[in-house]
């Protein structure tokens, strides 16, 4: 029961700002939207990050910029393109890029030609309009390839030399390929040739049998050129 009513009291505390810092290094900093014994949910601003109590070193409670922007911008109306102006700047100056863009797009909506607002969240003009930078290289016949804008022409060059290339290595490893098959079949032939030789009689040939004084068996010694073989008995003629 006790644990209950610790976990109870503290979703029911007003969230807190805190830097919850991690094993291994890491550190979130945010407004604690949920926090119980087993784990920390931590709004960083472009969204929720869930994390274990177990994979939490500490938490320093204090204020972050993050709670101090929504605590400004509750206080803008939605008409003061010049109040949201001053709160995007601040939010650039600390890296809050999500909460800045969400201040200029306010700015925008008020002054739909303000030059400082639409560069900010990363429109160029086209033809008097302010548009994306994609609608900006769409309309001037580019194409994204690889995440870089190019002509289609461009990207029709790179593509067949892509294309030339590989057509080179398919080539060149049919050739190896091949190179390697002919070495197998010419192997494959020797051998064929030695075996044939072999059964065909190529071989030299073996003479009178020598009695092993040593041991069991007969031992054939090769034929002496000129000299006939004895067939039987011990070398010389002698009897036995």
């Amino acid at each position: 029961m006790k644990r209950v009513i610790v976990v109870i009291a503290l979703a029911a505390a007003p969230a807190l700002a805190d830097d919850v810092f991690l094993k291994g290094g890491g550190r979130l900093t945010g407004e604690i939207v949920e926090r119980t014994d087993d784990a920390v949910t931590v709004d960083i601003g472009g969204g929720t990050f869930t994390v274990r109590t177990s994979s939490i070193v500490r938490i320093e409670e204090g204020s972050s910029p993050l709670q101090e922007y929504r605590a400004r911008a509750a206080k803008i109306a939605d008409r003061d393109a010049d109040a949201w102006r001053e709160l995007a700047r601040w939010a650039t100056g600390q890296s809050l890029g999500t909460m800045a863009g969400e201040a200029w797009s306010k700015v925008v909506a008020v002054l739909p030609d303000d030059a400082e607002a639409n560069g900010a969240l990363g429109r160029v003009q086209l033809d008097g309009r302010w548009v994306s930078e994609e609608e900006s290289y769409r309309a001037q016949g580019y194409v994204e390839f690889e995440g870089e804008w190019m002509m289609p022409g461009e990207r029709e060059a790179i593509l067949q030399d892509r294309k030339a290339g590989e057509e080179a290595y398919r080539q060149a490893e049919g050739a190896r390929i091949q190179a390697e098959q002919k070495t197998e079949d010419e192997r494959k032939a020797r051998e064929a040739e030695e075996r044939d030789a072999f059964m065909s009689g190529g071989l030299p040939q073996y003479g009178d049998p020598v009695y092993s004084s040593w041991g069991y068996g007969l031992t054939y010694w090769p034929a002496t050129p000129g000299r006939p073989s004895r067939p039987g008995g011990r070398p010389g003629g002698g009897p036995r």
